[in-house]
């Protein structure tokens, strides 16, 4: 039964909708009105009424849904079921890829499987035989590339050894002209570690402008590439060295036209230098030492030739001077001809078994009968029983002569002249001293030095070529022995020989 409802009365109010709550069966009820017009007037209202939408089931609604639940209940295993079977090949493959994955074997998924998953599988299979034969080909590039690279790496290092053998500082610049190999020896003469050399610019570890104008123009433009240039330049103002470098272009075997690099070799002429000019003093020592006593050769022959020569007493002064002079060469010339020979390596000593306090004895005995009648004290001493040592008799003669020949030539009057021989556990020692002029702690660093003599007033006044201590010094090194001069003396010079023993000098070349 539709209820009862007011008739709204307002143009606005009769289209529209509303609820009734207070029905008998306490239904929600949702209502739509809408006016009937005849010519423009009202004539009535068309009433539609909705049971409002509520959750829940009733009584009524329980037999139809349980009608539709029963065979969604039945379904559902068979659903289950079917989605197993659909589902297992795809576990069987994730299995699989973990089995592959785990055996670290990239090989093809064999499993069953039809419909799309089975498409799916075979072009996946297809994908994993097409990237085996990649992986192959690429493991193939793989293993020549190694092979390559080492045998480029080996060829690198043979290169950079038989760089580093070089007896000159060496290095590489590519085509940028940054460095990119440097050896020890530059990092040596430069006195900077070779990782600065490498990393860092070259204006922190070298301020010469030479090399860094020479490094600048081998850079990026390429312009000092295309030629071989030489430098010659003092690496510090402080220290007397020349240095020379030299660039080279480096080209490819492929492109000979393309410099792809530069080698610089860096050559320390400080010795060259040093020898040429030790040999334009040597010969003008030499022209001196030869000048002085053949002008006093031809002075005397002159004279005799004149009327001095007619006097008795004149001849015999002649004679005498002429036998001091021709003395006095001959000892320079034999001094020359035997430094020669050591350091030409000519000169082999003949060594034997020597009785080293003979040979001294000897020389002892040469040097107080070449004092004559100068009041000199001569001490010798030695233990009468020593071990013999093995050197050429000759030669020690000479340097123990030489040495007593300047104790007595640089002593003064009433002087003393010591010969001692000791035998330590390490060498045989032979210390001659004097109590004459001496020698200063500025002469001492030159003593040994060819031609050099001292330029105290007395040592100039007294005769001599400076060769004896440089001789003895080659002679005694020559034997594998030291001569030293002791510094510890405030009167005279004494120098010291140490012939080592053969377990000694083997210690000291380990």
């Amino acid at each position: 039964i539709v209820p009862a409802a007011k008739i709204p009365t307002e143009p606005s109010a009769w289209l529209g909708e509303t609820q009734l709550d207070s029905l008998p069966n306490q239904f929600r009820i949702i209502e739509f009105h809408a006016p009937l017009l005849a010519a423009g007037d009202l004539q009535g209202f068309v009433r539609l009424g909705y049971r409002y939408p509520t959750f829940g089931l009733d009584m009524q609604q329980l037999p139809f849904f349980a009608a539709v639940s029963l065979p969604v209940f039945l379904l559902v295993p068979l659903f289950y079921f079917l989605l197993r079977r659909e589902v297992r090949p795809v576990r069987e493959a994730s299995q699989e890829l973990n089995r592959i994955m785990d055996e670290d074997n990239f090989r093809q998924v064999q499993i069953a499987a039809t419909g799309e998953l089975g498409d799916f599988m075979q072009r996946f299979n297809q994908f994993v035989e097409h990237a085996g034969a990649r992986i192959e080909s690429l493991q193939q590039d793989q293993k020549q590339l190694i092979t390559s690279t080492k045998l480029l790496e080996y060829r690198k290092n043979r290169v950079e050894t038989v760089l580093e053998t070089l007896p000159e500082a060496v290095m590489i610049l590519d085509e940028s002209g940054a460095i990119t190999f440097a050896n020890q020896k530059l990092a040596a003469l430069f006195n900077v570690s070779l990782q600065a050399i490498l990393t860092q610019p070259p204006q922190q570890w070298c301020d010469n402008p030479d090399i860094l104008q020479l490094l600048a123009r081998h850079g990026k433009d390429g312009k000092g590439r295309n030629f071989t240039d030489t430098i010659r330049f003092n690496l510090h103002a402080a220290i007397d060295q020349a240095i020379v470098t030299k660039t080279y272009p480096l080209f490819s075997p492929n492109k000979p036209a393309a410099p792809i690099g530069t080698l610089i070799v860096f050559r320390d002429e400080t010795q060259e230098a040093l020898a040429r000019q030790a040999r334009s003093d040597f010969v003008a020592h030499l022209s001196h030492e030869l000048k002085s006593p053949l002008n006093v050769l031809g002075m005397y022959s002159e004279s005799l030739l004149s009327e001095a020569g007619k006097s008795e007493e004149f001849r015999v002064e002649a004679a005498n001077v002429i036998s001091e002079e021709v003395s006095r060469l001959s000892s320079l010339i034999n001094g020359l001809l035997s430094m020669t020979q050591i350091e030409t390596g000519s000169l082999t000593p003949d060594r034997s078994l020597v009785r080293l306090r003979d040979v001294a004895t000897a020389a002892y005995d040469e040097a107080r009968h070449s004092a004559g009648d100068r009041d000199f004290t001569f001490k010798f001493d030695a233990p009468k029983e020593m071990n013999p040592v093995y050197v050429d008799k000759d030669l020690i003669r000479i340097a123990i002569t030489n040495l007593l020949s300047n104790a007595v030539k640089y002593n003064r009057d009433g002087g003393e002249v010591r010969l001692t021989i000791e035998e330590t556990e390490d060498a045989v020692q032979v210390r001659v001293s004097d109590s004459g002029i001496g020698v200063s702690e500025e002469e001492a660093a030159k003593i040994f030095d060819k031609f050099y003599r001292s330029s105290d007033e007395r040592v100039q006044s007294i005769g001599g070529h400076g060769l004896g201590l440089a001789l003895t010094k080659q002679i005694i090194e020559l034997h594998h022995g030291s001569l030293s001069l002791n510094h510890d003396r405030a009167e005279g010079a004494e120098f010291i020989i140490n012939l080592w023993k053969d377990t000694t000098a083997m210690k000291q070349a380990i």
